[in-house]
C-alpha cells in the first residue's frame, strides 16, 4: 500500500510539474476540463424490430446560410414511436499512440461500445474519461492494455485523458442506425434502410456555428424521401 501511495505521489508531482491534470478516480484530484455539450437525446424503445420492418430511404442536401467550417455534420432521425430494436455495430477501436486519440472524432450508435487501446511504443500510461451524455472515468491503463465502454445514451460525448491535458476527442452517439455523417467537403446525405414511419430529422455539429435543424419527415415503404435541410445563423 505504501509503495502505491508513493508512486501516486510521484505521479502527482510529475504531473504538476508538467502542468497536466490527474484523474480523480485514481488520485483524488479534480478534472481540469469542463465540457459544453448537447444534452442527452431523449429516446424510447418502441416496438419496431428493424430486421422485420418495411423500409425506405432518406436523402437530401444541407444548405448553409454562411461559409461552413471545415468539420462534419451529423444528420440523424428520432422516431415518433420509439427507436425500436436494431443490430448494434461492432466496437469502435480508438488508438492512443503519440498521446492522441485516433480517430479524434467518431459517430456511434446507442448501445455500441468503444474500445480504447493504449498502443504506445514507450512506457506511457493513459487515462480515459468522458463528459456529456456519458460521464465515466475508465481509470489509468498501461501500454498494451485496453479499456472498453458501452454508450447507452444518445448525445455528445467529449473524451479526455487526465494525464495529457491536450489529448481529447469527440464522439456523437446517435439514437439509432438512422444517421449520416456528412464530411466537411460535402453537403449531400443519404440514410438507407430506415423502418417506415414518422421521424424528426435533426442535425449535430462538432462546433456550433449554425442553429441545428429540426424537420418532420416521413419514410415510406420502398421509396426515397428527399428533403433539403437549411442551417442558418
Amino acid at each position: 500500500m505504501q509503495r502505491k501511495l508513493a508512486a501516486a505521489s510521484l505521479l502527482v508531482a510529475a504531473a504538476a510539474a508538467l502542468g497536466v491534470a490527474v484523474s480523480p478516480a485514481v488520485y483524488g484530484q479534480p478534472h481540469a476540463v469542463k465540457a459544453t455539450y448537447t444534452q442527452v437525446i431523449e429516446t424510447s424503445q418502441g416496438a419496431t424490430a428493424w430486421k422485420d420492418a418495411d423500409k425506405g430511404d432518406l436523402s437530401g442536401n444541407i444548405k448553409f446560410s454562411a461559409k461552413r467550417p471545415s468539420q462534419p455534420v451529423v444528420v440523424y432521425l428520432v422516431a415518433d414511436d420509439g427507436e425500436g430494436a436494431f443490430d448494434v455495430p461492432a466496437a469502435m477501436k480508438v488508438k492512443q499512440k503519440g498521446a492522441k486519440f485516433e480517430p479524434s472524432f467518431g459517430v456511434l450508435v446507442r448501445g455500441q461500445k468503444a474500445e480504447f487501446v493504449n498502443d504506445e511504443g514507450a512506457e506511457i500510461d493513459h487515462n480515459v474519461y468522458f463528459l456529456g451524455a456519458a460521464e465515466v472515468d475508465l481509470g489509468i491503463f498501461q501500454p498494451g492494455a485496453t479499456a472498453e465502454h458501452e454508450f447507452t445514451k444518445a448525445g455528445e460525448v467529449s473524451v479526455h485523458c487526465s494525464i495529457h491535458k491536450l489529448m481529447d476527442a469527440k464522439l456523437f452517439i446517435a439514437p439509432s442506425p438512422a444517421f449520416a455523417n456528412v464530411p466537411a467537403d460535402d453537403n449531400a446525405f443519404s440514410i438507407k434502410g430506415v423502418p417506415v414511419g414518422k421521424y424528426t430529422l435533426k442535425t449535430w455539429q462538432k462546433s456550433k456555428r449554425f442553429k441545428d435543424a429540426e424537420v418532420k419527415v416521413e419514410v415510406k415503404k420502398g421509396e426515397t424521401t428527399k428533403i433539403d435541410v437549411e442551417m442558418t445563423r
